[in-house]
């Protein structure tokens, strides 16, 4: 018992890919994780406020050449919604009153996904100015938008934890989440919450599972996250699996 594996790291190569797709010499491998790293915390600070963020995955080509080596960043996000972006949108917009000026936009509906895509291009561009300047490398990045919170475990996972630190009872949440996730294409989901559930004073773990969910075999595809929710009584940890078939 408590010999646990991780879901990911368990089906490396068989159904699941690794996020730095790339291959190093033993000198300069450490200098390219420290770099991953660096464009991780850089991307996941900068987009904070417009996007929810599921994974980043790194690509490089021709790394022998450190001057001439290319970097393609993928970044998959929610879709932003109109109603979580609008008060955002505005804020950024008072900040740089000369750009709204010059864009002539009021912001109704139809200007707000304008509005959104070019404050996206700015901090996309940026970004790459920043890391250029840092590494000397030359960098893309290109965003692909998930349509559907509830088909990625991270995304869950997100959505669960926030409405735990809006004092939901969590037994309500794993129902809710679970009951959308059934609408979509997944064949399994299990959900653990541990932590000061509903703000009583020892600490517990409970879980809910719906479907399948076939941890021990490896051609299942289990996408699997791991997230925490900040609440007033301590911190609650929160594990999603989802399968979505061989």
């Amino acid at each position: 018992m408590g010999q646990k594996t991780h879901p990911k790291g368990f089906r490396l190569i068989t159904t699941q890919k690794h996020l730095s797709n790339w291959f190093g010499n033993k000198l300069n491998y450490p200098n390219l994780v420290e770099e991953d790293f660096l464009i991780r915390n850089k991307i996941e600070k900068e987009f904070n406020d417009f996007l929810s963020i599921s994974k980043i995955e790194i690509n490089r080509i021709a790394q022998e050449k450190e001057s001439s080596e290319y970097v393609n960043i993928k970044i998959h996000a929610l879709y932003p919604r109109i109603k979580t972006t609008a008060k955002k949108v505005s804020l950024y917009f008072k900040e740089n009153s000369d750009l709204k000026k010059s864009l002539g936009l009021d912001e109704t509906d139809e200007n707000l996904k304008a509005l959104t895509s070019l404050i996206l291009k700015r901090i996309i561009r940026k970004i790459v100015r920043e890391l250029q300047i840092q590494t000397n490398k030359n960098y893309y990045i290109s965003i692909n938008f998930i349509r559907n919170p509830f088909e990625d475990a991270a995304l869950t996972a997100r959505f669960i934890a926030d409405q735990l630190e809006n004092r939901t009872p969590f037994k309500r949440v794993i129902k809710q989440a679970i009951k959308k996730i059934k609408n979509t294409h997944i064949k399994g989901v299990k959900i653990q919450v541990s932590g000061r559930l509903n703000g009583i004073e020892i600490a517990r773990t409970e879980w809910k599972r719906d479907g399948r969910v076939p941890l021990h075999t490896l051609k299942a595809n289990i996408d699997y996250n791991y997230h925490t929710a900040q609440t007033m009584y301590g911190v609650i940890g929160i594990k999603v699996w989802l399968f979505s078939g061989d």
